[in-house]
């Protein structure tokens, strides 16, 4: 789910973002950065799979849904009926803290030991709960999802994650604009600032600010972990049958996430759009091609 969080715009007016080039530019550098890592990270495993004769069991697409589902569901009550604040941010931090753990964790022992990369992790969430910046928030977030995406698109079939990109995106498109949940839901994670996706600044000097500052009035454009796991998983699906395969999809995604923010600068009246399906659509094409060449 892609959402700016800026001042309310009331007018049917254009909406309007100062250099919106170099937001975008900001964006698909965190995007690429989490993609070519975990590409790197499921290529690493891979090989060490290999030569080990190692077989990562398959998982399928209904035991992914159900999984799914139930995370949906857990957070959703938490939104909906946890009525304390505290009470929600933590539950909040405590989702980001073991997501961030279990997939940085993941990432860093492809290429370090177990040992250092706990205590490299540990050290990181430290310092992003004593003193989060949207600098060590992004970095957390883009080791979480691309260790993660990593091991877990090994253990999918490529045609199974673009049905899971079909199905999710008319459940994010769903979320977003009908029953507007996911929009809550992130409201809910930006106010315990463990928000579970990229926040894009609009300069590189944003990267420096507090996450306090994140919310609404402020120049921040939130990028959804959904919308960059998926591709992520659709790539590391495709290292077993070539990197070349791997790469094509992640560049095709990132022409989907050009064309989701293409639109979102073009709507007259600003709100938060499912980034998702255009990401799905241009990842599948991406696919489709890795068939014929």
């Amino acid at each position: 789910m892609l959402q700016i969080n800026q001042d309310q715009e009331t007018s049917t007016k254009k909406y309007f973002i100062k250099q919106p080039w170099k937001v975008f530019l900001i964006e698909a550098f965190l995007f690429s950065l989490t993609l070519l890592i975990g590409i790197a990270a499921a290529f690493r495993y891979n090989l060490i799979l290999k030569s080990q004769k190692i077989e990562i069991p398959e998982i399928s697409f209904w035991y992914f849904l159900f999984y799914f589902i139930l995370a949906t569901l857990f957070i959703f009550f938490i939104v909906r009926f946890v009525k304390l604040k505290r009470q929600k941010g933590i539950v909040f931090r405590v989702l980001f803290v073991l997501t961030v753990f279990w997939g940085g964790s993941l990432l860093l022992s492809a290429w370090i030991s177990d040992a250092a990369s706990l205590f490299l992790m540990t050290a990181l969430i430290f310092w992003w709960w004593k003193k989060p910046s949207v600098l060590i928030q992004d970095i957390c977030i883009i080791l979480g999802i691309a260790g993660s995406g990593s091991v877990l698109g090994l253990a999918f079939r490529p045609e199974m994650i673009a049905v899971l990109l079909v199905v999710f995106s008319i459940y994010d498109f769903i979320a977003v604009y009908k029953t507007k949940h996911m929009v809550k839901m992130a409201e809910e994670m930006i106010k315990s600032q463990a928000i579970l996706g990229l926040v894009v600044p609009s300069d590189v000097a944003g990267f420096s600010k507090s996450l306090k500052g994140v919310g609404p009035g402020g120049n921040f454009l939130i990028l959804g972990g959904g919308d960059i796991v998926f591709p992520l998983l659709f790539s590391s699906s495709l290292i077993p049958f070539g990197i070349f395969d791997s790469l094509i999809v992640a560049l095709f995604s990132l022409i989907g996430l050009l064309a989701g923010f293409l639109f979102f600068i073009s709507q007259k009246k600003r709100q938060a759009i499912p980034a998702l399906p255009p990401i799905a659509i241009f990842s599948i094409i991406g696919f489709l091609i890795t068939k014929i060449l």
